[in-house]
């Protein structure tokens, strides 16, 4: 059995915090001959102990595996249940971290806590297992707030996406599969993906995006993104279109990534057709003139 440096969590979002983490976990396990290893849970913890849904996440558990891995960690999804949940700290150490993956060291957030009751922490498993090598790690702050999954939601919640960005390090994504659609943007000169998303994910504000858009194969495209319902051809179901510049083939039935740049324009309703033209080729414009540092480099 691999001897195991272990982090245990939710994990959503990866963000810096998160990233603080990780960067010590690889450090810290290599000097001390571990496998540095991400432990996450899945579903969300609050989805069987608190209402399914809630929150909505802002990383899937694919997308969290592909970021987590991309860091040169080991990735374990631990099936979480009111079973696991019930046990007391020590058991869970014993049953399933130790005996079942190998573990010899373990780090913390800062007010990382888990077992029934919420009663396993650093100061008491420190206590309880000290042949384990422990560390806790201090809160994560950005320009004076504290660094987490919810102000990353409010964030994009109010559009900011560069704030959004300065937590999380990197845009945040929208990660899906290409549906067909009415076809609207077709008819008027400005074909889109429609982006299929999981029912979790979490949703930010209604409005157009300027984006990057990454193919199956990994091309790049520069992208205008409409989250919203389409006020100005009859209010539909939530969507999320992508109009790909200098793209012009059928990706019907694969996946598509939209990383988020710039929040450009709520969502509004047009009186007409044309004006809704117009206010497309403006987006557009803004989208191909818009440079980032995060994928300017790739896109194609």
């Amino acid at each position: 059995m691999l001897k195991r440096a272990i982090t245990l969590g939710n994990f959503d979002g990866c963000h810096l915090g998160h990233q603080a983490l990780f960067r010590t976990l690889k450090q810290e396990a290599e000097s001390l001959g571990l496998v540095p290893t991400v432990v996450s849970f899945f579903p969300h913890t609050n989805y069987v102990l608190g209402t399914p849904g809630e929150p909505a996440l802002l990383t899937t558990n694919e997308e969290k595996e592909e970021f987590i891995r991309s860091l040169d960690l080991d990735f374990i999804t631990l099936p979480f249940s009111r079973e696991l949940a019930a046990l007391s700290y020590d058991q869970f150490i014993q049953q399933e971290l130790c005996a079942k993956l190998g573990m010899q060291a373990m780090y913390f957030g800062h007010d990382h806590r888990f077992g029934r009751a919420g009663s396993g922490n650093y100061e008491s498993i420190s206590a309880r297992f000290p042949e384990i090598h422990t560390r806790q790690l201090s809160i994560v702050l950005h320009k004076g707030e504290r660094v987490s999954s919810s102000a990353v939601r409010n964030a994009l919640l109010n559009g900011d996406v560069a704030r959004a960005q300065a937590y999380l390090g990197r845009p945040y994504r929208l990660l899906g599969k290409v549906v067909v659609g009415k076809k609207m943007g077709k008819k008027i000169g400005f074909p889109t993906a429609n982006v299929e998303v999981p029912s979790y994910k979490f949703i930010p504000q209604y409005g157009v995006y300027a984006a990057t858009a990454r193919t199956k194969d990994g091309r790049v495209f520069r992208a205008v993104v409409n989250i919203g319902v389409q006020p100005t051809v009859g209010v539909m179901p939530l969507r999320i279109e992508a109009h790909l510049l200098n793209f012009s083939e059928d990706i019907y039935g694969q996946s598509l990534s939209l990383d988020l740049l710039e929040f450009l324009r709520p969502e509004r309703k047009f009186d007409s057709l044309q004006e809704l033209i117009r206010q497309i080729s403006s987006d557009a414009a803004l989208a191909a003139d818009f440079h980032s540092p995060f994928s300017d480099k790739e896109i194609l």
